[in-house]
């Protein structure tokens, strides 16, 4: 199935959402990912799971440097945790995988909460910001736009 881009994280979230009505909270991450990976194929979201990312180096393509658990209809990563907290480390760890294979969207998952909605992270990684362009209101001033570089 090919989705478009931004209702994607949030079919990948509402997956993620049934797991952890089913499971709960407090099981190993591994649970999740199993659970997970059965509930996107139900869904027919196509996906990777423990896929190495390619990326360069200096130029060089590198296969094997990246290992995510899920690369989500070739444009999405998905981490999935069951810890405590969140850090920091979980946070850079996504951004830099993002960076590297060029990739601008991922989600950050943890299971190990009450309410799944305290427990995703979305994370976007743009090669180039957006930048503010202006344009005029019908009634003479001015708005904020926010535009994508091309």
């Amino acid at each position: 199935m090919i989705l478009d881009s931004k209702e994607l994280p949030h079919l990948i979230v509402g997956a993620c959402m049934e797991v952890h009505r089913h499971l709960g909270p407090s099981h190993m991450a591994d649970a999740y990912r199993d659970c997970l990976a059965l509930e996107l194929r139900m869904k027919e979201i196509i996906f990777q799971r423990n896929t190495p990312l390619p990326f360069l180096y200096k130029g060089q393509r590198v296969e094997t440097g990246i290992r995510v658990d899920f690369f989500i209809e070739k444009s999405v990563i998905l981490s999935v945790e069951s810890v405590e907290t969140l850090t920091p480390e979980h946070t850079n760890r996504l951004k830099s995988q993002l960076r590297l294979t060029g990739h601008e969207v991922g989600l950050l998952i943890n299971f190990n909460v009450k309410n799944l909605r305290d427990g995703v992270k979305r994370i976007i990684v743009a090669e180039q910001p957006p930048f503010l362009h202006y344009h005029e209101e019908p009634s003479g001033g001015t708005k904020p736009l926010l535009e994508k570089r091309a």
